[in-house]
């Protein structure tokens, strides 16, 4: 192997200029070639001399056609920024391979990647002294995954020269949850601001129609509703209902994960459709312009992000969400999950809802007159325990049982719980909570 290889995180990976090397086909031809003249000078045997100059000939022939450049490489992803599911590619550009007649690249294989051929090889013919090829690279799921270290390499003429392979470095990369289609058309509870998508229940500056009524010392002259005021012959003005400005606050519950995972397209785990979901959930708001805040909670890695809307504050969740890390290991304590939210504030808790502390903390919040809203993963999944002995099946029984209860204990101290299914999981109880501010309902 010849060459080196220089990583930099911020850019692509360069293996650095190497030398051709004769490959083992091209001394075996020169040896036999050897050997058979010496045997046809000493043996006076003109038929050896026939057998072997075939070999003679393209051993010269590989000699004269040496490849003259100095081989060098670099390999970067096609996309700095992709989903799971999403296609992505690891673009490999050779340079300086004059005289060679085949490029060869290879991709290792490493978890939650699927490659494109399903062998991670790509072979291209080189014409003048550059190559590029390239290797797909799809993730499969969510979080930081690597893209495996790519081998680089390539052949002279008659296969006599050769250069690598040489390992190219691979980069981790985080992969963006894909959010799962969500919608929902019942307005959130407890507008604040003055933007937003839903219409307020209080008068203020917005874009929707309210009521005609009396002038008002601070009304702006443009309200001024000239029919009616030169009607009565008093000034009367247009009001409007304010824009809608809700704070969501986003609650992801990563302690736990239940089940196995197979990527995008097949089974997931409880982590895997929490991420999901809060990612659909947040979409939903940002997009119609309410405040949305995330908390991740999590033993191993606690985040939080602060209340934003649009586009770039969905971004900057979506990094959020893809990295949370379970801790099982590591016990939550309630009183320590400080949350800072005031109130008024529409609290979503995505969650398998089996650690005790995440369903402690949300009846404690909807005792304190926040509005929360717990979003379950769980209920209705396969626990994936075909293959558990029978007292792994029953102690999960038990579980579920005492799961039941306390989520029992916290309906009864106000808060919703719905399972997630989609688009419409949050209708009715958004309705149920405008109406009536707090609720407490499965």
């Amino acid at each position: 192997m010849s060459g080196t290889v220089e990583s930099d995180p911020e850019g692509p990976s360069t293996a650095s200029s190497g030398r051709w090397l004769l490959t083992h086909a091209h001394l075996r031809a020169v040896l036999i070639a050897t050997l058979g003249i010496f045997i046809a000078l000493v043996a006076a045997r003109p038929d050896a001399l026939i057998l072997v100059a075939p070999l003679a000939l393209a051993a010269a022939w590989a000699v004269l056609a040496r490849p003259a450049g100095k081989p060098w490489a670099t390999a970067r992803l096609a996309r700095q920024r992709t989903a799971e599911g999403e296609h992505n590619e690891v673009i490999v550009q050779g340079h300086g391979l004059q005289g060679a007649d085949l490029a060869v690249a290879s991709l290792a294989p490493t978890a939650w990647m699927q490659r494109r051929p399903h062998h991670g090889s790509q072979v291209h013919i080189v014409e003048g002294s550059d190559a590029q090829l390239t290797v797909g690279a799809d993730p499969l799921r969510w979080g930081n995954r690597s893209y495996g270290t790519t081998l680089v390499g390539a052949v002279g003429p008659w296969g006599a020269h050769c250069w690598g392979p040489v390992p190219l470095t691979g980069r981790q990369q985080k992969v963006l949850p894909a959010a799962e289609h969500f919608d929902t058309s019942a307005p959130a509870p407890h507008p604040r601001g003055l933007v937003g998508h839903h219409r307020s229940t209080r008068p203020g500056q917005g874009s929707e129609f309210a009521s005609i009524r009396h002038f008002q010392w601070g009304d702006r002259l443009k309200n001024i509703h000239w029919p009616r005021s030169l009607r009565t012959g008093e000034l009367h003005v247009t009001s409007s209902y304010a824009d809608q400005d809700t704070h969501v606050a986003l609650i992801l519950d990563a302690q736990n994960d239940l089940g196995s995972s197979e990527g995008t397209g097949g089974i997931s785990s409880t982590l895997d459709s929490s991420v999901r979901a809060a990612a659909a959930i947040g979409e939903h708001f940002t997009h119609q312009g309410d405040r949305v805040s995330l908390q991740v909670i999590s033993g191993a890695m606690p985040q939080r992000l602060n209340p934003g809307t649009g586009p770039k504050h969905y971004r900057r969740l979506l990094d959020v969400l893809a990295a949370a890390v379970p801790a099982p290991e590591r016990r939550i304590e309630p009183e320590k999950i400080r949350l800072g939210l005031r109130a008024g504030t529409l609290v979503v808790i995505v969650s398998a809802l089996v650690s005790e502390a995440i369903l402690t903390r949300a009846a404690a919040l909807a005792r304190s007159g926040m509005t929360v809203l717990a979003v379950d993963v769980l209920s209705g999944t396969d626990p994936q325990l075909k293959e558990a002995d029978a007292y792994d099946q029953l102690a999960w029984r038990l579980r579920m049982l005492e799961r039941e209860r306390e989520i029992r204990r916290a309906v009864q101290a106000g808060v919703a719980v719905v399972d997630w299914r989609g688009p419409g999981t949050m209708d009715t109880v958004l309705r149920m909570l405008s109406r009536r501010g707090r609720a407490g309902a499965r």
